[in-house]
């Protein structure tokens, strides 16, 4: 059983699914709302949205707004931002975190969502792996941050533990990330854990999403197994998933939780 002392907490990879219409979400609810019946099932979430633009700080002022006092949200941070062909202006970057701030206590970090091109140098330390010691020292005080990576080169010999010893320089967890195409090692690199079960798009593709198609089970006794391991060294704890997992993200959620207490 994961120890009382660890605060986990279990949602999905946003609240927008056309296909919770009907399942999650009652036929007929408007749009606007549905952050609001989300919060009464689940007590976080990550915002994918971010990922794919700068939202205006109305936007995400607004979402603190409608939750409960104890809802906590995880930003992607724009993908424009962690682009090395086109590194990021300095108050780019401030402004996100200046907005993503907006959310107060509600925030409980960043991810830094890296593609699966952003690989590591066959050698030396330039490239991706200069840009992303750039990153991740640059980083603003006051903010948790996680990176996730979706090359297995980053996690070979010399190279991973020049990550960890990266990562653990500012105590910036590396994502646990289930992915069909990469595994990610369970790494302890802050005080935190994020865990992302994302699975992959032809696997269970957008037409399958509403329901469950596959089994997961497996994946999440795993991670649920090293969470438990983990307990001791982290205060804290998140895990969401994504439609292409299973099928159904919040089914699988709550599969987790339940997981959770007997691991």
């Amino acid at each position: 059983m994961t120890p009382t002392s660890l605060d986990v907490r279990v949602g999905c990879s946003s609240w927008t699914s056309p296909a919770w219409k009907g399942r999650f979400y009652p036929t007929g609810l408007p749009d606007a709302q549905r952050l609001s019946v989300y919060a009464r099932r689940f007590d976080c979430v990550e915002v994918d949205a971010t990922y794919y633009a700068m939202l205006p700080a109305e936007v995400i002022a607004s979402w603190g707004r409608r939750t409960p006092e104890g809802f906590r949200f995880t930003l992607k941070c724009p993908r424009d931002l962690l682009d090395p062909k086109m590194p990021p202006k300095a108050e780019d970057v401030a402004e996100f975190f200046r907005r993503a701030a907006l959310l107060g206590p509600k925030l409980a970090g960043v991810l830094l969502q890296f593609p699966p091109w952003f690989k590591p140098p066959a050698s030396g330390s330039g490239g991706n792996w200069a840009f992303l010691q750039s990153t991740v020292r640059s980083l603003p005080e006051g903010v948790p941050v996680a990176v996730e990576l979706r090359d297995a080169g980053w996690f070979r010999s010399e190279r991973h533990e020049e990550l960890r010893r990266l990562l653990g320089e500012r105590g910036v967890p590396l994502a646990w990330s289930y992915l069909t195409y990469v595994e990610v090692p369970p790494d302890l690199t802050g005080d935190w854990v994020y865990m992302r079960f994302i699975g992959d798009h032809d696997t269970v593709p957008e037409e399958k999403h509403g329901t469950i198609v596959i089994d997961r089970g497996g994946p999440m006794r795993l991670w649920a197994g090293r969470l438990t391991e983990a307990a001791p060294k982290v205060r804290r704890a998140y895990a969401f998933f994504n439609n292409h997992f299973a099928g159904y993200a919040p089914a699988s959620a709550e599969e987790f939780r339940a997981i959770l207490t007997t691991a």
